[in-house]
């Protein structure tokens, strides 16, 4: 506010500034008796010294009324709203900017109650704010949300004192700031951090998952490892097991006929006996071509897919198999070669067994930055849904391959439909197998 330098004067130094004026002043005729003379002089000074009062009050009221106009301009455009209420929440007086909030003319809102603009779930929250003004008189502060005239809605901060009027009744001043942005932003935020602890509660199950079957690994290696043993017992048993009876049976025989003296007989025993060693070398090489061919290692992976499709076609001959290759050999990394072809040779196993199809398309190529193996086949198909959920999914190998693909860092899916036919897909990202390659090395 600014200062004034004016100020009431001490009534000594106004007469002697009355005295000095009236001194500038032309002298009264001589003829003037003396008392008169003095009443005239007396009167002179009284009047001027009226003169100076007035203009010093002149002086006062201008400084008063640009003083009133600096609050009048600070009051009405601050940059908050102020309200003044009595204690049943209607308006006595209010800013420009509280108007401007509510979206009424100033004289349009005075006795309006203020609650009528209070969002109806917080109608409760501001009376409780207004009646703790008048009942304890402390300053208060709230929140609500306020609907404009115009109908816009923003979130409001309300803070309140309570006050004496004049005439002895309280009211209540109250500032009005609109903090719609601060509560966007902190609902922004809530958001986020709702959205921050999903996925950490995703990314945690995820990991506790996988952790999970990284605990289960040893047990199914071991589950793996026992179940190959068995197959590989059974088929020694039932294959060269049985040929080598057969063979200690023959030669016995072909010793005895020797030892009575017939040693053509025992000859002729013995040519008979050739082709059952060839069926046992063929069982044999079966054998350990299924336990790791040795073809992937001297020829590569594509010559011995080639080898499993030709092999196939030999023991169903019913069934055509296409083997369609899209990738050179130099392209496919060392560690995937191996269960590529053990996904492919568990991919026609389940069809030979299962699919009663006709038709079978294996597919290995570069695709969109990767290496794909695709096995499809027109047979019956399956229901995904409850094979996945028996230990069918074991027995048909689909876990085994769904985990061969995982562990060298691919992925697996698999699409059937009963009397629509299967198909397999293990996908290998070519920048992961980078990865996983300096890693090993280094």
């Amino acid at each position: 506010m600014m200062k004034s330098n004016r100020g009431r004067k001490d009534p000594e130094d106004l007469r002697i500034r009355a005295e000095e004026s009236l001194k500038s002043e032309p002298d009264r005729p001589g003829n003037t008796r003396l008392e008169e003379a003095n009443s005239l002089h007396e009167l002179r000074v009284h009047q001027i010294e009226l003169e100076m009062q007035n203009e010093e009050l002149r002086g006062v009221q201008n400084d008063l009324e640009i003083s009133r106009s600096r609050y009048a301009d600070l009051y009405d455009f601050a940059p908050v709203g102020y309200l003044t209420l009595n204690k049943h929440g209607q308006i006595i007086d209010l800013n420009l900017t509280a108007a401007r909030q509510l979206g009424l003319e100033r004289g349009r809102l005075i006795e309006k109650h203020f609650q009528y603009f209070v969002l109806q779930p917080d109608k409760k929250e501001f009376l409780s704010h207004l009646n703790a003004i008048f009942d304890n008189r402390e300053r208060q502060t709230t929140e609500v949300r306020l609907s404009s005239i115009g109908g816009g809605q923003f979130h409001a901060r309300i803070e309140s004192i309570y006050a004496e009027r004049d005439e002895g009744a309280g009211e209540c001043r109250t500032s009005m700031s609109d903090v719609t942005l601060r509560k966007n932003g902190e609902q922004a935020l809530r958001k986020a951090h709702h959205e921050l602890e999903r996925r950490v509660e995703e990314r945690t199950s995820a990991l506790g998952k996988a952790n999970e079957e990284l605990r289960q690994i040893p047990s199914k290696l071991i589950s793996v490892q026992e179940e190959e043993r068995k197959r590989l017992s059974s088929e020694l048993h039932d294959s060269i097991g049985q040929t080598l009876a057969a063979v200690k049976f023959w030669v016995e025989m072909a010793l005895k006929l020797r030892d009575s003296g017939d040693g053509n007989a025992a000859l002729n025993h013995l040519d008979q006996f050739v082709p059952i060693l060839q069926h046992s070398i063929e069982e044999t090489r079966s054998i350990y071509m299924g336990l790791r061919p040795s073809m992937l290692d001297s020829v590569g992976l594509l010559a011995t897919l080639e080898w499993l499709r030709q092999e196939c076609m030999k023991l169903y001959p019913e069934r055509h198999i296409e083997l369609e290759v899209g990738i050179a050999e130099e392209a496919i990394p060392k560690n995937l070669k191996v269960n590529i072809f053990r996904i492919a040779q568990e991919a026609m196993n389940n069809i030979a067994k299962h699919s009663k199809a006709e038709w079978v398309d294996i597919s290995l190529s570069e695709n969109g930055g990767g290496i794909e193996l695709a096995v499809s086949d027109d047979g019956v198909g399956m229901n995904l849904d409850t094979i996945m959920q028996t230990v069918t999914a074991t027995s048909l190998g689909l876990t085994s391959m769904r985990e061969r693909a995982e562990l060298t860092g691919g992925s697996f899916l698999i699409e059937s439909t009963p009397g629509e036919g299967t198909n397999i897909r293990a996908f290998w990202q070519t920048e992961v197998q980078d990865q996983l390659q300096e890693g090993s090395i280094n």
